[in-house]
């Protein structure tokens, strides 16, 4: 017969690919419970009846509603076998790939959770300094509208155009509205010929920006918009201007 050590991680492995849902904690458990009556003694069908009482809930437990799964994930059950730090157990390799692949994707989730509030966080705080500025002369000397000296009064307009443009950047990143939208959006905005002049004027203000990053990608969408605008006086149909390109 195996030793007692090995047979406990194949009776582990075999209730882990059957009981994809169970928590591993309870996985272990249950298998040092069979190993306990194998090795021990020829199993009775009472030992089977009282496995069933004592294991078939936790190795079948039910679908936690839709709101509760995402806390369910992160906290561990009771009994799923925690160090005396608090830590839960590094799954084996042997760990069921579909259990594998629901854990990789909460962890997704939760960092685009994160990612979203830290742009919706970033982009408040862009706004409320905006704001401030356009308040204050002072403050809005602190921000760049261009290398030419800008009267108060189109600076003041400048600010607000890039107010509106960090506005319609920020909803397209955290998801509020697609590509296409950032696109039409960004096609009324630049119809105003102060729009155009203040992103000609801000123009060096990207000039370094990596060519890989969302913002990049917006600034070239953008770029593509005023230049045909800028090459007609008045195109007849200006909401159709441009077609959006793949994203």
């Amino acid at each position: 017969m195996a030793p007692r050590e090995s047979a406990e991680r194949i009776v582990e492995q075999m209730l882990g690919t059957s009981f994809p849902d169970a928590a591993y904690g309870t996985i272990q458990e249950a298998a040092l419970a069979v190993c306990d009556v194998g090795l021990r003694r020829p199993p009775t069908q009472a030992d089977a009846v009282a496995f069933e009482r004592r294991f078939r809930d936790r190795l079948l437990p039910e679908e936690p509603p839709l709101r509760d799964r995402t806390a369910a994930t992160t906290a561990p059950e009771p009994g799923e076998g925690q160090s005396t730090a608090g830590v839960t157990p590094r799954r084996p390799l042997w760990w069921p790939p579909a259990r594998r692949r629901e854990e990789q994707r909460h962890q997704a989730e939760n960092r685009e959770a994160r990612r979203h509030s830290a742009l919706l966080a970033a982009g408040q705080r862009d706004i409320e300094l905006l704001a401030r500025a356009l308040e204050d002369p002072e403050l809005a000397d602190t921000i760049y509208t261009g290398e030419d000296d800008v009267p108060p009064g189109k600076k003041r307009q400048f600010l607000f155009v890039r107010a509106m443009y960090n506005s319609i950047v920020l909803a397209w990143m955290t998801g509020a509205i697609v590509w296409k939208d950032l696109h039409g959006r960004m096609r009324v905005l630049m119809r105003q010929p102060v729009a155009r002049e203040y992103w000609a004027a801000t123009h060096p203000e990207r000039a370094s920006m990596p060519r890989d990053t969302d913002e990049a990608q917006v600034a070239r969408l953008v770029d593509e918009i005023v230049e045909i605008f800028d090459s007609e006086d008045e195109p007849d149909a200006w909401w159709i201007v441009g077609e959006p390109p793949q994203e």
